[in-house]
């Protein structure tokens, strides 16, 4: 029944056997994660070496700067489109925007198009379902230019002060506020560089990335070094911080650079990676196959910088497949570099190896993980299968569809455990390998796991291939600020000492060919070390706040740990087994398309249990175990069955509705404070070196309850990433939507939605454009010029080319991606616009001419490009291929004077000093948002009456909350003579 649903509900014929195998391939999944946390609690000390560590803040304050840079430029790069898409004389005003940006938010605010819908909440209710967000932007509320010049200036301002650092604590808060309201008023304009800004944006907002290169330290500074408080270069410390013994009293001389938390700066390491990991292996269609991408992409007419037809002639079946292979396999293997980064850490800290019990967990976790993916890809592949034309051949002989499936289940079946076998054999020699003397170690001496991780998986060859090719898009193709803006990323694949160096050699460089002034040791080459963490753990009074080190050892028991494995894995269960059945997706189906309900019985469903109240009971388990740890209170592990019993339970009396959620919540977070009991003294702290080693330990970045909770956020974070990058495959369709769920109000609000799908599965392959023509009331006919077309057209001025066509195109537009959006070029997401943007024609027209033009119509124009073998040797010219092979197909007709909201104001009328018309010329769109909060009261509160029976007087005062009404309760209000007539629509 259901693939039928799905087969009605889309006109794209969904793949049944795919759909049939997906509850398996979900549950193998959840099989395989639940295998990879008991890996990683395995590995928990390291996790928290790793994650809650102390470390320099020069990486993330170079990322500050540039990428604060990169992010203003970017919104100013828009300066063209400012009053199209954020102004209220743009594509949509105000009460638009809100409907399409955020409906949901402003269902209980006016539209202000009548006085029945005043632009005001109309009650509290209302806005608090505001306060639910995601959408929080002001230019929301007011987008007259007025406004939006201020807020603009405000902005400009905020970025300013965020990118030199100062004060950075609030006003980089500030910043991000004000950069997200600009660009979620419009999403017209949207690209993956909006997707690079927002991600990382936030995890700016995380860190302290005022404490390294900013006014703020700057001042810090100076205060403490008139206060005889500060280690600078050549004295006591280097710039590091020291302790100084003087005349029988101590001195706290403190670092340059204080020590801040490390894991923002892993969560950015991590999102690189999956940045390019997710678009590398989306990049699977025959194009990137064939190595003809790179052509294709640098051909389109919309980016590159100078015409590129000559340089493909001669490289587009050579060069460019070699560049168009190295970049698709470089994205998709990127996370080998983390994967070394973190192999060299783990083995320059010197990070004990596991014994015992922790080391099975760990290899049955691990083995597990991949034993059950292995099984995922063995059993849902043969589904998506499909056999070429001319057969899967293998060593000349030629398999025909039924054959080649079992032939290539054979072997991936082989292949796959062979390669995992080959992988950890080779790991464990090289690793043993690198604890051998290397004059011992006879042939290929320098061969070791260090090696390995240095230049296989090493950010020399990485991150110099990024560099590599994003300099080339900047330089060749004209893709704005995507590039620039994943370049701002990479400081932080760097430490701080690296860091220090490379900035003291570029100031020795300005220096010595500028003669620019710079300090002394800059002059004489020393940069300036990270702080020294070996800090004295009682500072003196009056010591700045950030010299203590914390270096306490409060931890997470491994009862608790398993409880909250155990917690993550019930609320799976629980949210799987009440899942809407197929009545449920039949009665949405029935209601959307033949308008009729079915019957209560059929579509009754039981009450869904959320999983992320489970993730809400273990964040309150954890915080109150640990709270009462820190108090000398340690938990019983006998506990951990009773909470997971009192979960189930409770989960399965909500239900049934016979009680909420929340108080389940209560009862875990009740159950975990009795729990703790055991009195137990407080552990000992952790030596500022490893008695063992030696190795320096890194103090904590937070107290016990800070660690608590950024473990907390880090884990529910990195899960909502990666369910975003599950594959979209039918065999995960039934269950993908309901993880995306799961994660979606947490990735909105943060703004760390993914979406890396740039130029994938294939790239275009023709030229898109869009064409614009107005026929005024004369019934004469204008071309508006608006695409690259208008310069390939016979008779095309100088002017029109240097407007729409210029060459060598240096400034980058939106204005080209607005325009194939729209033409519905992007997978057809764009063709809702189209009506809307020939309204605005109409009344940018209006505004112009000072009438109304007849109508307004929109054309997608194309032409193919022709393929890298036929232009070998023979370079095409694109004005030719155009007049060749260009089509214009008609996609949108309006006519100005009956469309709604396709004629200008009176208020916009008045700002430009035009005469006002009749409002009875205008044709606004009334939403009716009064009336329909009304209605959603009354409806609300018919709910509840359900449990008990009662009736609920639509009359109550309490609805009657703003001018209008819905229909019934003008009904009743005539019924009972409190109205004279009743609309029409009534």
């Amino acid at each position: 029944m259901q693939p039928l649903l799905l087969a009605l509900a889309d006109d794209q014929l969904p793949n049944y056997d795919a759909i049939a195998l997906s509850p398996g391939v979900g549950w193998l999944l959840f099989a395989a994660v639940t295998c990879l946390a008991m890996f990683f609690v395995a590995h928990r000390d390291a996790w928290r070496k790793l994650w809650l560590r102390m470390e320099d803040p020069r990486p993330i304050a170079a990322m500050r700067i540039v990428f604060g840079f990169c992010a203003l430029c970017n919104v100013n790069g828009l300066w063209e489109l400012f009053e199209y898409l954020f102004m209220d004389e743009g594509l949509f005003a105000t009460d638009i925007a809100q409907h399409y940006r955020a409906r949901s938010q402003f269902a209980g605010y006016g539209d202000g198009n009548s006085e029945n819908d005043p632009a005001m909440f109309f009650t509290f209710g209302a806005f608090v379902e505001w306060l639910k967000g995601p959408n929080y932007s002001l230019l929301l509320f007011d987008s007259s230019p007025t406004f939006f010049w201020t807020y603009l200036v405000v902005f400009e301002i905020a970025m300013v002060m965020f990118i030199v650092g100062f004060q950075t604590k609030w006003i980089k808060w500030v910043a991000w506020f004000l950069y997200m309201g600009i660009i979620l008023r419009n999403t017209l304009f949207w690209e993956a560089t909006e997707n690079v800004y927002r991600v990382f944006f936030f995890y700016l907002l995380l860190s302290r990335c005022g404490e390294g290169w900013s006014v703020d330290n700057w001042l810090r500074c100076r205060k403490l070094r008139k206060q005889g408080r500060l280690s600078t270069p050549g004295g006591p410390g280097n710039g590091a911080g020291a302790v100084v013994e003087t005349e029988g009293t101590t001195r706290f001389l403190e670092p340059i650079y204080r020590a801040i938390p490390a894991w923002p700066r892993v969560f950015v390491i991590l999102n690189i990676a999956v940045l390019y990991c997710a678009t590398g292996t989306l990049k699977n269609g025959p194009v990137w196959t064939r190595g003809d991408a790179f052509y294709y992409a640098f051909n389109l007419d919309h980016f590159y910088r100078m015409p590129p037809q000559l340089l493909s002639s001669y490289f587009g079946t050579s060069l460019f497949r070699i560049n168009t292979w190295v970049v698709h396999w470089w994205e998709a293997l990127f996370p080998l570099v983390v994967f070394g980064m973190i192999l060299r850490w783990h083995r320059r800290e010197q990070i004990p190896r596991l014994e015992g019990a922790k080391l099975w967990l760990a290899r049955i976790g691990l083995g597990g993980f991949v034993a059950w993916f292995y099984a995922i890809i063995l059993w849902s592949y043969p589904v998506h299968y499909r056999a070429p034309a001319q057969g899967f051949v293998v060593f000349g002989r030629v398999f025909q569809e039924a054959e080649a499936i079992t032939l290539i289940q054979w072997i991936v079946g082989v292949s796959i455990p062979l390669v995992a076998a080959l992988v950890v054999w080779g790991f464990r020699k090289l690793r043993d390998r690198q604890d051998i003397p290397r004059e011992k170690r006879g042939r290929l001496r320098w061969l070791d796991l260090d090696w390995v991780c240095r230049w296989v998986f090493g950010r020399r060859m990485w991150l110099l291939l990024g560099m590599i090719f994003h300099g080339h898009l900047i330089l060749t193709m004209n893709v704005g600020w995507f590039s620039p803006g994943v370049l701002a990323c990479y400081p932080a694949f760097l430490n701080g000492d690296e860091l220090g160096l490379l900035s003291t050699k570029f100031g020795q460089l300005l220096h010595r060919v500028f003669k620019l002034p710079m300090p002394k040791h800059v002059r004489d080459g020393q940069f300036i070390p990270s702080a020294n963490l070996d800090l004295p753990p009682q500072p003196p009074a009056g010591a700045s706040r950030g010299w203590k080190p914390i270096r306490d050892g409060y931890q997470q028991s491994w009862a608790m740990l398993f409880t909250g494995v155990g917690l993550a894995m019930i609320g799976v269960i629980r949210r799987a087994q009440t899942d809407e059945d197929m009545w449920a997706k039949l009665a949405k189906l029935v209601d959307n398309t033949a308008k009729f309900d079915l019957s209560a019985g059929l579509s009754a469903q039981v009450h869904q249990i959320e999983a992320n109240w489970f993730v809400l009971m273990i964040a309150v388990m954890a915080l109150v175990v640990m709270a009462r740890q820190v108090r000398g209170l340690d938990f019983n592990p006998w506990f951990s069955p009773v909470i997971l019993l009192a979960a189930w339970l409770g989960s399965v009396a909500a239900e049934r509705d016979a009680l909420g959620m929340i108080w389940v919540v209560l009862v875990v977070g009740v159950l975990s404070y009795g729990g703790c009991h055991v009195k137990v003294d407080a552990p000992k702290p952790i030596p500022p070196r490893d008695p063992v080693t030696g190795r320096q330990n890194r103090p904590w970045s937070h107290g016990p309850i800070g660690r608590t909770l950024v473990t907390l956020i880090t884990v529910y974070h990195l899960g909502a990433v990666a369910s975003t990058e599950f594959p979209e495959k039918d065999s995960w369709s039934t269950f993908r939507g309901d993880v995306d769920r799961t994660f979606k109000h947490w990735l909105q609000t943060t703004q760390t939605t993914q979406g890396w799908g740039m130029f994938a599965p294939n790239p275009p392959r023709s030229n898109v454009f869009l064409r614009v023509t107005v026929t005024d009331q004369e019934g004469e006919i204008y071309d508006l010029n608006t695409d690259v077309y208008a310069c390939f057209m016979p008779g095309a001025t100088e002017a029109i080319c240097d407007a729409v066509y210029p060459i060598p195109w240096v400034t980058y537009t939106r204005q080209r991606k607005i325009n194939r959006r729209i033409a519905g070029s992007e997978g057809g997401n764009g063709s809702w616009y189209q009506k809307w943007h020939a309204r605005w024609v109409c009344r940018q027209w209006e505004l112009e001419h000072g009438e109304l033009p007849r109508r307004v119509e929109l054309y997608k124009v194309t032409y193919p490009m022709p393929s890298p073998q036929e232009v070998f040797m023979n370079p095409y010219d694109a004005k030719t291929q155009y007049n060749a092979k260009g089509s214009h197909t008609k996609i949108h007709t309006t006519e100005c004077k009956s469309s709604t909201e396709g004629q200008l104001k009176n208020e916009i009328r008045r700002r430009h000093g035009l005469p006002e018309v009749d409002e009875k010329e205008i044709r606004t769109w009334q939403k009716h948002r009064c009336s329909n909060w009304e209605a959603k009261l009354i409806e609300e509160a018919r709910e509840a009456a359900r449990k008990t029976g009662e009736e609920v007087d639509v009359l109550d005062p309490r609805f009657d909350v703003c001018p209008d009404m819905p229909k019934e309760v003008r009904k009743a209000k005539y019924e009972r003579g409190d109205v004279d007539l009743l609309l029409d629509d009534d």
